[in-house]
């Protein structure tokens, strides 16, 4: 086999090794450049999110003008900042300010599309406050079979009070709405699950009152 002329090849193609190492280069300054933009834009993202959650939580009940603070801080958020964790928690907080100037149906939209993106409520968001506050309004409204489905998506949480309570509530809609089999089918549910309810008695009267 002859050698190798390891010299001989770097002469020969000196020009594309110098064109290949300055790509490399032009990648890693690419990735470098992408990752401190992307830190940049998480950063501000937050500080505008830190600043509309601030006014919103300095509201006294009568000042108004800090609600309107807040969202206008969280509508800039969305409009420079889509995609970004800050921009996702926004709608919730957006949602909160508009139920506090009484602009309900915006404050369902930014609420929905809140749980449109965490769906399901835990402990690592706030969908199940979310929920409730959709519900509220739903109840505000005389709304029963959307505020039924809201608690309904409250019960999905794995939290055994905030689960009861969730499923309580919705039971007792639908006594109100008069169909009562529906609220019994609920307390039957619970009662199969003893970690949710404790208070068996208290179920099985519910159950009595709605037949």
């Amino acid at each position: 086999m002859d050698k190798i002329d390891f010299e001989d090849f770097f002469v020969r193609n000196k020009f594309l090794l110098i064109i290949g190492f300055a790509i490399v280069v032009l990648i890693a300054g690419a990735v470098f450049g992408f990752r401190y933009y992307n830190y940049n834009v998480n950063r501000n993202a937050n500080k505008l999110l830190w600043k509309g959650v601030r006014s919103y939580m300095s509201f006294n009940g009568k000042n108004l003008k800090v609600i309107i603070r807040s969202a206008s801080y969280l509508k800039r958020l969305k409009n420079k900042y889509k995609g970004t964790q800050a921009y996702k928690i926004s709608n919730f907080y957006l949602g909160l300010d508009y139920m506090r100037i009484g602009k309900l149906k915006r404050a369902v939209s930014y609420l929905t599309e809140y749980t449109k993106i965490y769906p399901k409520p835990d402990s690592n968001n706030l969908t199940y406050l979310a929920y409730s506050n959709m519900a509220t309004i739903a109840m505000l409204q005389k709304n029963y079979n959307n505020a039924i489905s809201y608690f309904s998506g409250m019960a999905k949480i794995d939290n055994i009070k905030m689960q009861e309570y969730a499923l309580l509530e919705e039971a007792s809609l639908y006594t109100q709405i008069k169909e009562p089999k529906k609220a019994v089918a609920i307390y039957k549910t619970m009662l199969t699950n003893d970690a949710i309810t404790k208070d068996r008695g208290f179920i099985e009267n519910l159950i009595q009152l709605n037949l």
